[in-house]
């Protein structure tokens, strides 16, 4: 009678119980109003790392223009004119005397560099002090 007494009264209690309010909404992982965590991010990579590009060709001009770029020091590769080279880098314009880069926001100018001019024309040839003798 005891056990019968005792179990009616737990399953009653658990039964009647009042069910429990909806949980809080969880807190918003996001920064606070106002604050730049811009210059933390960085320190761990968050940011695009400043990229070295070098000229290696230009292929036309204009809106429509491409390039032969070297990235970091790696093999040249053709890119078009609003075509990504890392995040958050674009090529943004191909220039008669280089390209224009746009790395996040800021746009920069690298120019092709400069090779010396083949000789043009007739190119000396230093005398000899003749021809050397037939031996037959």
């Amino acid at each position: 009678m005891l056990a019968l007494a005792a179990g009616i009264g737990l399953w009653g209690a658990l039964l009647l119980a009042p069910r429990p309010a909806a949980a809080p909404p969880a807190l918003a992982s996001g920064p606070a109003p106002g604050q730049d965590t811009a210059p933390v991010s960085n320190w761990f990579g968050g940011g695009s790392a400043r990229l070295r590009v070098a000229v290696v060709g230009l292929i036309a001009s204009g809106k429509q223009g491409a390039a032969l770029l070297s990235i970091n020091g790696g093999p040249a590769q053709a890119y078009r004119v609003g075509q990504p080279l890392a995040q958050g880098v674009t090529l943004s314009a191909v220039l008669p005397h280089g390209v224009s880069i746009d790395q996040d926001g800021i746009v920069e100018d690298v120019s092709m560099p400069s090779l010396p001019m083949p000789p043009q024309g007739f190119v000396p040839v230093a005398p000899t002090s003749g021809p050397a003798p037939i031996q037959g």
